[in-house]
């Protein structure tokens, strides 16, 4: 068929596609307004909460960045959290220099601050998760920036971080600072994507002395880079990852803590044991072994520990099919990361952080119906387990304490703790299938390329 010439005219055809394009540039616009509402409304959420609640935690970490302020860079030959000013006698500090040095920076800023196990100044509890909350938000101003799509696309994905509950607890309730990792991981895969290398390798370092399971997917990105970049290109990139843990990390140990710093940040928290309590144990082997012992009284503590080599091979032989596969560098750290949440006998809920922005910026950008459905349901279903916990509990548990908290939260149905140990198991289950089979999709049929990001 011929196709015939339009009659309209010119002008007129001229003036319809301007009219097309000032509706998208009008649609566009109000959907960066919503993005500065949805902002500011989780900006909101999160500093109003930050201030009334504490948890051991940020009585602890007060705690380090006393013997911080005393100690200076031989902080670490105190790390074991044995010392007078801990208020809780060995919890020590088993993490890289990036946290503590945020926390001398806190301890500047609330030189007045004191805590202990009842009690947390509020003024502490405020300034040590600012930092926290600043990342946390900058990883929605990031995902927003880079999903490729429309305005309205780019503020779906942004707000599935932004109004997570998983990410206002951790960040605004719990003070873990998970997500300042989370935000330099997440920052160093975008460098990496639009191939700003050493950017991206430098960045990388920072999350990795911030915390070092991160150092997982970091090894992923290595892995997939092989297949991006010539040889000697890599060793450059290397070299400035490396030339940074080293900057930061040699002046702790030249003091004469250098075994220490090393056992702080190289050995394990825990010893493989039971998850107890179970209400915050998220690794599915951890939870079930734990619960088979108490329920039925079965010596399981023999399968915790053959989680670690399991969790060894399991990288290893990710590693392997990055390699050959030639995954993308955000498939291949999140599988990763998936590997260790999945096989590690102690996952704790902060953990859990790590992994969701890298969820969220996967399935704004596959191609794949089922990755992009899997890949949400990563990001989502760890905030069940709010609707299991008593939100309040952190808001009442030292003084000064903030009973409205429990009102305010009982709307949201986060004060119903479940006394059913069963129901922890089962939520740590199904994180543990979310996580395996993602992998497992991601190896064998999720393999086109992801859209490019914005």
């Amino acid at each position: 068929m011929v196709r015939q010439p339009s009659t309209e005219p010119p002008v007129r055809r001229l003036l319809d596609a301007a009219g097309v394009k000032l509706m998208m540039l009008a649609s566009d616009r109000w959907a960066k307004a919503a993005f500065i509402l949805l902002f500011f409304t989780a900006a909101a959420a999160r500093i109003l909460a930050a201030p009334y609640s504490a948890t051991q935690d940020t009585a602890q970490f007060w705690s380090f960045a006393q013997l911080f302020k005393q100690h200076g860079l031989d902080f670490y030959s105190h790390y074991a959290g044995t010392d007078p000013v801990n208020p809780w006698q060995g919890w020590g500090f088993v993490y890289p220099p990036v946290w503590l040095l945020i926390l001398g920076l806190a301890a500047v800023a609330a030189p007045s601050a004191a805590a202990g196990q009842d009690f947390v100044d509020t003024a502490w509890r405020f300034t040590m998760k600012v930092p926290i909350i600043t990342a946390d938000l900058a990883i929605g101003i990031i995902l927003f920036a880079v999903v490729p799509g429309s305005a309205w696309k780019k503020l779906l994905f942004a707000s599935l971080w932004l109004l997570n509950p998983t990410v206002w607890y951790q960040s605004s309730v719990f003070g873990q600072f998970d997500a300042i990792a989370a935000a330099f991981l997440l920052g160093a895969l975008v460098l990496f994507e639009k191939q700003h290398y050493l950017w991206a390798f430098a960045t990388a370092a920072v999350a990795v002395l911030t915390k070092q399971h991160t150092l997982i997917p970091v090894t992923f990105m290595i892995a997939s880079a092989f297949s991006l970049m010539p040889r000697r290109q890599i060793v450059a990139n290397l070299g400035v990852f490396t030339g940074i843990i080293a900057a930061v990390s040699l002046p702790f140990m030249v003091t004469g803590a250098g075994g220490e710093y090393l056992k702080a940040v190289l050995l394990p928290g825990q010893a493989p044991a039971y998850q107890e309590p179970m209400v915050y144990a998220f690794s599915g082997s951890g939870a079930l072994a734990t619960y088979l012992h108490n329920a039925y009284g079965w010596d399981t503590v023999g399968w915790l520990n053959i989680n670690t080599p399991v969790m060894v091979l399991g990288i290893i032989a990710g590693l392997a099919a990055t390699y050959w596969l030639k995954l993308s560098p955000a498939r291949s750290m999140l599988i990763g990361t998936l590997i260790f949440i999945s096989t590690f006998y102690r996952i704790n809920y902060q953990y859990l952080v790590i992994f969701i922005p890298l969820a969220i910026y996967i399935a704004a950008r596959s191609s794949y119906l089922t990755e992009r459905l899997w890949s949400v349901a990563l990001a989502l279903f760890p905030s069940l387990w709010l609707w299991f916990f008593n939100v309040a509990f952190w808001f009442n548990y030292v003084s000064p304490v903030y009973p409205a908290a429990s009102t305010v939260l009982s709307h949201f149905g986060w004060t119903q703790e479940t006394s059913g140990d069963i129901v922890y198991v089962r939520i740590a289950l199904v994180i543990t299938f979310l996580a395996l089979g993602y992998c497992c999709l991601a190896l064998t049929r999720w393999r086109a390329p992801l859209k490019s990001v914005a």
